[in-house]
């Protein structure tokens, strides 16, 4: 078991130096302060905030109103109102996430204030299958790692962990660019 774990890390690692060179928009290049030429990443997307985010957003603003109207005697200022509309969009922009992959693994990464911050850290040496459409029943329930939004459809990742199998769902556009990415071959069906 130590071995794995060694292995994971050092997956990982890998991963992280050929992620962070690059932007969170990955399309623009790499970042100026990189200072060596990184290699390309085999894939990226990107999946909107997650539900809970954008309700809370809206609970938020609908209740930033409520309260002005209701209960403040004083009517909030155009600026007050723009800079409280700003910081929620914020916000729900921050909360934007990019499926990652790169030669050692997939992510699911944010973009922090100096680099790219990689979570859900799946190594390629642990992925036993890639699908799309509905998970299999004999697979493991697992997470889902992004929101569906329009156009995309689902893809189902089954990995090994801690020597027992699980798995985590991502809504992506192009799930047979997402599947050659992961095994080198287009995803197995469409169901």
């Amino acid at each position: 078991m130590a071995s794995l774990e060694r292995r994971w890390k050092r997956e990982r690692e890998r991963h992280e130096e050929q992620v962070q060179p690059w932007r969170f928009f990955a399309g623009r290049g790499q970042r100026k302060s990189a200072t060596i030429t990184p290699a390309r990443l085999r894939y990226w997307s990107y999946a909107p905030p997650r539900p809970w985010v954008l309700l809370l957003a809206v609970v938020v603003v609908a209740g930033f109103f409520g309260y002005q109207a209701i209960v403040d005697d004083t009517v909030a200022s155009t600026r007050d109102v723009l800079r409280f509309l700003a910081v929620t969009a914020l916000v729900v922009v921050v909360s934007v996430t990019r499926i990652t992959v790169s030669n050692t693994g997939l992510s699911f990464d944010i973009a922090g204030p100096r680099r790219v911050s990689c979570f859900g850290f799946i190594p390629l040496s642990a992925i036993l299958d890639v699908t799309g459409g509905t998970r299999p029943a004999d697979w493991p329930r697992g997470r889902s790692a992004s929101s569906w939004f329009p156009g995309s459809r689902a893809v189902h990742v089954l990995y090994l962990l801690d020597g027992n199998r699980a798995s985590r769902s991502v809504w992506v556009r192009d799930p047979d660019s997402l599947g050659t990415a992961l095994l080198g071959r287009p995803l197995r069906d469409h169901t």
